[in-house]
């Protein structure tokens, strides 16, 4: 990944947190020669034995191609895609400007790890119970609510694998190159769309001006 110096995450926390934001990610490894992608939701463990930089958990259909490579030992690299968008040069306060898009990506890589039954019934656990928990105050759904014979049939259909993190990169492309009226002027327009994600895209390009302190909190 290119990052320059301007657009590079705080810290591996920062990363992190985009991942538990956005765990739908990109698995993309060889298989047959060529590189194959397939997209899957993730649980990111940073428990005390998940290695330094995290781990990274996840399922996919047995009948996949990808299914079988991920016992061949290869490097994987896993996409997450954070917040985005294109920029108007219609919302700057200063002139003149040209279209850009602002971004946030994380990509990690690692050796993946084929799960054993008992732990491919726990990543499908955490993952119900982690995207569940997002769904509050909602009752939480389980997996005993399931009918009878059903997750058995369900977990013979897929493959669930771990992956350390060897190596993480990400990049926050956020309008740190532009003046701070500037970035005013863009978040105002974005809050004027009246949508959630223009909010909470907004909050982003605040929290990463030039002039916030070096902070990379988001809202």
């Amino acid at each position: 990944m290119y990052v320059p110096e301007l657009y590079e995450p705080a810290d591996l926390a920062a990363m992190h947190a985009v991942i538990r934001d956005h765990p739908f990610g990109l698995l993309v490894l060889p298989t047959d020669g060529r590189q194959a992608g397939v997209h899957l939701p993730f649980v990111l463990d940073l428990d005390a034995d998940a290695g330094p930089r995290g781990r990274l958990r996840a399922h996919l259909s047995g009948a996949n191609p990808l299914a079988g490579a991920l016992e061949a030992g290869a490097e994987a690299m896993v996409v997450f895609t954070g917040p985005q968008s294109y920029i108007c040069p219609d919302d700057y306060a200063s002139e003149p400007h040209f279209p850009t898009w602002n971004y946030v990506a994380v990509h990690a890589y690692g050796t993946p790890r084929v799960l054993s039954e008992q732990e491919a019934f726990q990543q499908l656990t955490d993952l119900i119970a982690d995207q569940e928990g997002r769904l509050a105050p909602k009752p939480p759904w389980t997996l005993d609510r399931a009918p009878e014979g059903l997750t058995d049939q369900y977990r013979r259909m897929i493959t669930a694998f771990e992956l350390e993190i060897d190596r993480i990169e990400g990049i926050f492309k956020l309008g740190q190159n532009k003046q701070p009226e500037d970035i005013a002027a863009q978040a105002a327009a974005f809050r004027g769309r009246g949508t959630d994600s223009a909010d909470t895209f907004a909050g982003w390009l605040e929290s990463h001006r030039t002039d916030a302190g070096g902070s990379h909190e988001h809202h």
